[in-house]
């Protein structure tokens, strides 16, 4: 056997089950339970059915947000890609000499399709809307503006998306945090908990929840910060509306505080609980804090 015909091949997933540090040879994965498994089985790519599906979900997304004057901009769905799989830690590129976007459906493998097209709908806002499409600029956003400015453009986006399957899909709270705790933590889950990430995720959270909350459309941002928690049980948030930007405080004592991190650490086995400290969590924080 020469170097040639033996390589080692990080990743690999057949319906679903991830095959780690297999070796490839002569057209087959062996496995290290010995099972060999030949590369027609695996697939490459996302079927025609659903990259046709994403492609026309992309194109409802762009014509909402006109409609909605959130731009008027408009992308052409011809100039829009969904690439086999590529197994390189990317979702979008954008490409600005030729003005095309990118789309990676690796993720596919392991969520549901609903799941993966809200994630492209995500980079998608950023795309069309933020003119964020690629990781470079969210280095620029973090160097110029801080990491902080860059968790609020998540959260906008994450509001617009929400927003948009409320009104064509007819999305309450529960189905969105319903497909966040079947799928989220397949492809993020991280080892620890990091400050920016978390209070990403409070800040999506309170969002979300005050948008399926109101009948009325409401344009509320919520960026918290959890630093002062140790010190003096008070969430800082800053509410970005579309009157203005204030500053708020919510009491959140430690044992609120540890039961989020469990909720974005994806430590809740069943989703009804999980649902229901969402729910708790979110409605104790907007209306008077704990």
């Amino acid at each position: 056997m020469n170097d040639n015909q033996e390589e080692l091949n990080e990743f690999h997933n057949l319906d679903g089950i991830s095959i780690d540090n297999s070796i490839k040879l002569d057209g087959e994965i062996i496995t290290f339970d010995g099972e060999a498994i030949t590369f027609d089985e695996i697939e490459e790519d996302i079927s025609s059915s659903e990259k046709e599906k994403l492609l026309q979900s992309i194109k409802s997304f762009n014509e909402w947000l006109v409609e909605k004057d959130v731009t008027k901009e408009t992308f052409q769905i011809e100039d829009v890609i969904i690439t086999p799989f590529q197994n390189e830690d990317w979702i979008m590129d954008f490409d600005t000499e030729e003005n095309k976007v990118s789309f990676n459906p690796i993720m596919r493998n392991k969520v549901s399709f609903e799941f993966f097209e809200i994630v492209i709908l995500h980079e998608f806002f950023h795309l069309l809307v933020q003119g964020v499409p690629n990781k470079d600029d969210v280095t620029k956003i973090k160097d110029y503006f801080s990491a902080d400015f860059m968790s609020l453009i998540d959260i906008e986006a994450d509001f617009y998306v929400a927003l948009y399957l409320k009104e064509t899909k007819f999305f309450n709270n529960r189905d969105y945090w319903n497909l966040y705790f079947e799928n989220n933590s397949k492809i993020f889950n991280g080892k620890w908990i990091r400050n920016k990430k978390i209070e990403r995720f409070i800040g999506s959270m309170l969002t979300i929840y005050d948008l399926f909350q109101n009948d009325l459309i409401s344009f509320n941002l919520y960026l918290p910060s959890i630093t002062s928690i140790l010190t003096d049980d008070k969430l800082k948030i800053l509410l970005i509306s579309k009157n203005c930007i204030y500053f708020t405080e919510r009491k959140l004592d430690i044992t609120t505080f540890e039961k989020i991190k469990e909720m974005y650490s994806n430590n809740i086995n069943e989703f009804e609980d999980f649902y229901i400290d969402i729910e708790i969590v979110s409605k104790g924080i907007l209306q008077k804090g704990y």
